[in-house]
């Protein structure tokens, strides 16, 4: 019952359909004065860079430890608008951390896009992260984003490409908090929505979709009624992106 009123509220949400009940679903799930734990595994989807960044400086801030810097190597050319994480990263053993990349098959898929988990162990050149209910660290190192573009040779009239330059990094990011826009293409098992400052159509939809349930669901704001106004097309582009969910399946095979 409680996933058919997920998905009644999801949907009146995306066709800014609201009713009485649906606003009475939405606010079940606020409480504001909720509380994490340690290592509970929520996640904040708020609506600022700077409200996440604020989140994620204030909680390292909280564990006792060294910080340990590790910036991007970056080859050739690379726009900055295209970094896919930070160029330094700020750690430390404790933090709550999101794999931004999916593991590759030849190492087992042992992570994907949007997984959480703790750091346990930072050496030079290797990160260990352990996850919730897995009874195995994961050894992470560097991986290479490369900026390509892509041509038709005037001769054969076949698609070519040509590797302009590339981004060398830990495909990490501290995950206390996340922007929603950031958010697209994952789900999350755990989430606290702070939208209550949403300032574009759809932004609310997308964070609310980024759930997997109503019951891991918190809303940390009230939000506005002018802010569940959703555009059509940020609709279909959050429900085009691969879930986290499906990306799991995947690697699971």
């Amino acid at each position: 019952q409680s996933e058919e009123r997920f998905i009644r509220l999801l949907n009146q949400v995306r066709n800014n359909d609201m009713d009485e009940e649906g606003i009475k679903i939405l606010d079940s799930r606020l409480i504001p004065d909720f509380r994490r734990s340690k290592d509970d595994g929520y996640i904040i989807l708020t609506t600022h860079n700077r409200k996440a960044d604020a989140t994620n400086a204030e909680e390292l801030q909280k564990i006792n430890g060294k910080i340990q810097l590790f910036t991007a190597e970056i080859k050739g050319e690379f726009p900055e608008k295209s970094y896919p994480v930070e160029i330094q990263l700020t750690l430390k053993v404790g933090a709550q951390v999101m794999f931004i990349k999916n593991d590759t098959a030849d190492r087992g898929k042992r992570y994907f896009n949007g997984k959480i988990g703790a750091i346990t162990k930072i050496e030079t050149d290797k990160i260990f992260v352990r996850c919730k209910d897995e009874p195995d660290e994961i050894e992470v190192t560097k991986e290479t984003w490369d900026n390509i573009r892509y041509s038709v040779s005037k001769g054969t009239r076949q698609l070519e490409e040509e590797t302009l330059g590339s981004f060398i990094q830990f495909p990490l990011r501290l995950a206390w908090a996340i922007t929603i826009h950031k958010s697209q293409g994952l789900t999350f098992e755990k989430a606290i929505i702070d939208a209550g400052d949403a300032f574009a159509p759809g932004q609310v939809y997308v964070a609310l979709s980024r759930c997997t349930s109503l019951s891991g669901m918190i809303l940390q704001s009230k939000v506005r009624s002018s802010s569940l106004h959703s555009d059509s097309r940020i609709v279909a582009f959050s429900n085009s992106r691969s879930s986290s969910a499906e990306l799991q399946n995947e690697l699971a095979i």
